[in-house]
């Protein structure tokens, strides 16, 4: 590709235009086009991914279809393992917990939700909760609380994990969960 086309790709962002001018197959100009810029397209959704995937900061790089399901994992009767796995509950503003003993899966599983979060474009943040609460004492401490909230008007999804666990090593005396 010359460098003036270069260019233009530049101006106009087709930021993967310019690497990919040449592996598109050529039957007519419409369908080269289509497929060109259909290309460009997929490229900027899947780096979108990758990016709100980084800016969740998963713990791990475990997926969805990583999660062995099995008698344990059980569901309320309005709802079964495919509806979790289709993400409505982000859309009706729903909650997910996630209950059972330790190592049942529950962070993988949190882990994998999230993550198909990222990839079909939600705004995601995985938190230990004696992280956040550690983060939220320091910015209480720097008078920074309001900044720190703003971060998540944009968010679609919070996941909090080891809430339990928090709990029960919590140093704050007694706590009421609401």
């Amino acid at each position: 590709m010359n460098s003036e086309l270069k260019r233009i790709c530049k101006t106009l962002r087709l930021a993967y235009v310019a690497d990919i001018v040449d592996t598109i197959p050529f039957e007519n100009p419409e369908q080269y086009l289509e497929s060109l810029l259909h290309r460009e397209l997929q490229l900027r959704e899947e780096a979108k991914a990758e990016r709100l995937i980084k800016k969740a900061r998963f713990l791990s790089k475990k997926t969805l279809e990583a999660f062995q399901w099995s008698e344990q994992v059980r569901f309320p009767p309005h709802i079964d393992a495919k509806e979790l796995c289709e993400l409505h509950f982000i859309n009706q503003h729903e909650n997910v917990i996630l209950t059972g003993s330790p190592g049942t899966g529950k962070t993988l599983l949190a882990t994998g939700l999230g993550r198909k979060a990222c990839q079909n474009g939600y705004e995601v943040r995985f938190y230990r909760v004696s992280d956040l609460v550690d983060t939220l004492e320091r910015v209480w401490k720097e008078g920074k609380l309001q900044q720190f909230r703003n971060k998540f008007k944009k968010v679609d999804l919070i996941i909090l994990d080891e809430l339990c666990e928090a709990l029960h090593n919590s140093s704050y005396g007694k706590l009421i969960i609401m």
